[in-house]
């Protein structure tokens, strides 16, 4: 305000002085170019008043959206605090729940675990106690076969002295049998004798019938003496696996330890053919508990393990050939046990 009066006055003041220098035509001009510095000033007056006082009007309503702006974060940040504590309690919480459902199901895992150590121990001793009982049931069998067969023996040999008796009863003649055993006789050397005494064949006569002469049968060659295992092996080859398994059992009473184990495991094989597997099973046990270091021992269990599968029990024969493959690992048989065992999986 104080330069729009300056202005007009001090050219008011220097009017005098220039039109005694200037003419009117310079007053003139000097007046116009006054005019248009006023209203220059005018103009500018207006337009930058109005435009600071419209920034000015600008400026607050940005100030004031500018702190609603602030009201606003200020409030969100205090619930986002507010909501950072409730989700730090409800952490809190978490954690407690979780550590107490982990120590339940710790607990309860814990206590299913003894429940099936409990039940397993409770199978392993029923399976002890079935394959004793079947142990004890082959026994039993094999000694109710065993008794069957010197029963049948006995009356064999009764039929037998009866068809003698018979035939002495028809003919006449005695047939003299020999010896169940030979016995060797050695003859002693003696002296010789002026006369000597002819024995005629013995002949016995009954009434009403007429004597026969006995001619003494010309000798024949001695046959080479077989032993009892390997007659027993020529049985079993021929598949008489009955007389087989007698002959057999006749050679574990030799004093050779290593004929007694291979005829002890022929006499298993034996029952194993006639489907006997049970007292199989009993044959090859007592090789393996008695001789667990002799080569036959591996074989036995073997044979053992699929003797249990032919009884259609396959987790025994799974536990045989896991036992096989651990106590002769670098045997023939552990390879054997090994595709077996795959085989049952």
């Amino acid at each position: 305000m104080k330069k729009r009066y300056l202005t007009p006055l001090l050219l008011l003041g220097l009017i005098p002085l220039l039109s005694s220098c200037a003419s009117q035509q310079d007053v003139d001009t000097l007046s116009y170019h006054v005019r248009s510095i006023n209203k220059k000033l005018d103009d500018m007056k207006v337009n930058t008043v109005g435009q600071m006082q419209q920034r000015q009007a600008d400026s607050s309503g940005t100030v004031d959206q500018i702190q609603t702006e602030l009201l606003q974060l200020k409030g969100k940040l205090e619930e986002n605090s507010h909501m950072n504590r409730m989700l730090q309690e409800q952490n809190k919480e978490l954690q407690l729940a979780v550590q107490s459902l982990t120590s339940q199901q710790d607990a309860k895992m814990n206590q299913t675990i003894s429940d099936l150590n409990a039940k397993i121990a409770l199978q392993n001793e029923s399976l002890v106690a079935i394959q004793a009982a079947r142990v004890q049931e082959a026994e039993r069998r094999s000694r109710a076969a065993s008794k069957a067969a010197d029963e049948a023996m006995r009356k064999a040999q009764a039929a037998k002295v009866a068809r003698n008796t018979a035939s002495i009863a028809s003919s006449g003649v005695i047939h003299i049998q020999p010896l169940t055993k030979k016995v060797m006789v050695k003859q002693k050397t003696t002296k010789a004798v002026p006369s000597q005494t002819v024995i005629a064949p013995l002949v016995v006569q009954t009434p009403g019938t007429s004597p026969k002469a006995t001619t003494a049968a010309a000798p024949k060659a001695a046959a080479p003496v077989l032993d009892s295992y390997s007659k027993g092996q020529q049985k079993f080859r021929d598949g008489d696996f009955k007389s087989a398994y007698t002959l057999f059992e006749k050679s574990t009473s030799k004093g050779d330890t290593d004929t007694a184990i291979r005829s002890r495991y022929m006499m298993g094989e034996c029952l194993y053919k006639q489907g006997e597997y049970d007292q199989a099973i009993i044959q090859y046990q007592q090789i393996i508990s008695n001789y667990p270091g002799n080569p036959q021992a591996a074989t036995a269990l073997l044979k053992q393990g699929e003797s249990f599968e032919q009884l259609s029990d396959k987790e025994t024969a799974k536990i045989i050939y896991k036992k096989l493959m651990r106590s002769y690992s670098t045997s023939p048989e552990s390879a054997t046990a090994q595709q077996r065992l795959s085989a049952l999986q």
